[in-house]
């Protein structure tokens, strides 16, 4: 491939990975764990006592922190998200460098599409939360254990920022531990490739440099362990045991985030990529850890299974490549090229525009709301529910809720179908159906409970119309009833 056409294809893939991450990226309220990476101490309570308090690694909230220094309220929530948008972005772009480091630029143009596209990588850049970190510094631990093995003056120094990197993975999170079978793979091979260096030389450096990574590492998690919390050990053993109502099918997870004709995509290049076992043998132990650990172990992986998609990336490569020699074989070169390079585009072409429809696009809130895509529709899934949903377009006029609820007529209470992680940020009253006082009713909730359950509000919304309402393009949003204090019998009582 010429220089030209590997940097224009390069440039396509680095504005695709761009529009993806960052066209309205803030149109979003804040939803899944959003608001649970800010930083918000309680009084008195400093950044590194919140941290310990935490259930997650720390960077998230460093990264939060420093941004309340520009946005003291979080009311912006493109500046939120813009840091771990960005982490999205350059993930994939040094995952690319990765791989060409190993394979070349078609493999690693590739393996970099597919994680570009993949709709569980976009919505991670496009919420406020650890994966993107978790993933950038991954990549980066292996990129520059790479660099230690591939170019001498990178020797030491690639070895050192490999494992600096590492650890700033699993300070992110636990997952950051997944890429061990490759970074040992790599660790071994630096081990290997310098023979006019000691022994000794080299044992010193691999273990001053594990040391030091360790050291970062432990110097958070050895006192996080020592205080943490019993709510958060409950927290993980839910986890692994499961919780009652909860999807643990991480096909239905994944085909939520790429519906449609990409889980069969997958299937099928991961199948011809049986062919290159020989150089993708190490991807396949790679990609083994945490499956082991999400699916055999833990009952709900969720969407952590984002840690064994990344070595599928590159096996799925493998796969094309396959493929590619394949059609050479059965037609004239040049010819089972031009169906080779026709089908890419297409299998790029789709998956990118999916995830433009999916998570850019939000003329209809998928996966909230049925949506056309091509000759398709996106259909809301029927057990929605269960899953951990982000990342998706998703808005709700909070802002303009909590100004309306707080700034006019109010007792002091409210209550709502919507998560009270999300309703308390924005709305600094006690949530109590009974003393309520306004009732926020939110079509398509992050609750998922689009029916008003509560009796008294029930009650109310059949009798009266909203003293406010909200609209997206047309469309009714949210109601917002005015009601009075007492429980459903003292409603009745009064003549209500």
């Amino acid at each position: 491939m010429s220089t030209k056409l590997k940097y224009i294809t390069f440039s396509i893939l680095t504005a695709v990975t761009i529009w993806l991450r960052l066209v309205n990226l803030g149109y979003s309220d804040y939803q899944g764990d959003e608001i649970k990476a800010l930083f918000l101490p309680t009084v008195g309570q400093g950044l590194m006592k919140f941290i310990f308090a935490q259930r997650k690694g720390p960077i998230q909230f460093f990264i939060t922190y420093l941004i309340k220094f520009l946005d003291p309220h979080y009311l912006n929530e493109f500046l939120v998200r813009l840091p771990f948008a960005l982490a999205g972005i350059l993930a994939v772009i040094i995952f690319y460098k990765l791989i060409d480091k190993h394979f070349g630029h078609k493999l690693a143009l590739y393996s970099a599409f597919f994680m570009s596209a993949n709709g569980l990588f976009v919505a991670f850049s496009r919420i406020a939360q650890y994966q993107s970190f978790v993933i950038l510094f991954c990549i980066l631990a292996l990129y520059f254990f790479t660099l230690a093995i591939k170019e001498k003056k990178w020797m030491i120094l690639g070895l050192y920022l490999g494992m600096i990197s590492w650890a700033i993975s699993m300070l992110s999170h636990y997952d950051g531990v997944f890429i061990a079978p490759f970074a040992f793979y790599l660790l071994f091979r630096w081990f290997k490739s310098f023979p006019g260096i000691s022994i000794k030389t080299r044992l010193l450096h691999l273990t001053l440099s594990s040391l030091l990574g360790a050291g970062v590492v432990l110097s958070f998690y050895v006192p996080f362990f020592i205080s943490v919390s019993d709510k958060t050990k409950d927290y993980w053993l839910d986890r692994l045991e499961g919780g009652e109502g909860k999807i643990s099918s991480s096909i239905v997870t994944f085909k939520v985030y790429n519906p449609k004709l990409v889980f069969y995509f997958y299937c099928l290049l991961s199948a011809f990529s049986v062919y290159r076992i020989k150089k993708s043998w190490i991807f396949i132990v790679w990609l083994l850890f945490p499956w082991i650990v999400f699916e055999l172990i833990a009952n709900i992986p969720g969407t952590h299974i984002y840690t064994y998609l990344i070595p599928l990336f590159i096996i799925m490569a493998f796969g094309i490549d396959t493929i590619e020699s394949i059609l050479k074989k059965l037609f004239k070169p040049k010819f089972g090229s031009a169906i080779s390079i026709t089908g890419l585009v297409i299998l790029f072409t789709f998956t990118s525009y999916l995830s433009h429809i999916v998570f850019v696009d939000h003329s209809k809130e998928y996966p909230w709301e049925n949506k056309k895509f091509l000759v398709w529709t996106l259909y809301k899934p029927n057990v929605i529910f269960h899953l951990s949903m982000f990342g998706f377009p998703y808005y709700r006029h909070w802002e303009e809720i909590g100004n309306f609820v707080t700034q006019g007529k109010n007792n002091g209470f409210y209550s709502t179908n919507e998560r009270k992680s999300i309703a308390r940020y924005f709305i600094p009253f006690s949530k109590d159906t009974d003393s309520a006082g306004h009732f926020v009713f939110i079509k398509n909730p992050q609750t998922f409970t689009n029916e008003i359950l509560q009796e008294k509000a029930l009650y109310w919304s059949k009798k009266y119309k909203p003293d406010r309402i909200f609209y997206n393009n047309g469309r009714e949003v949210v109601n917002i009833y005015y009601m009075p204090s007492g429980n459903i019998d003292v409603t009745k009582s009064m003549g209500y």
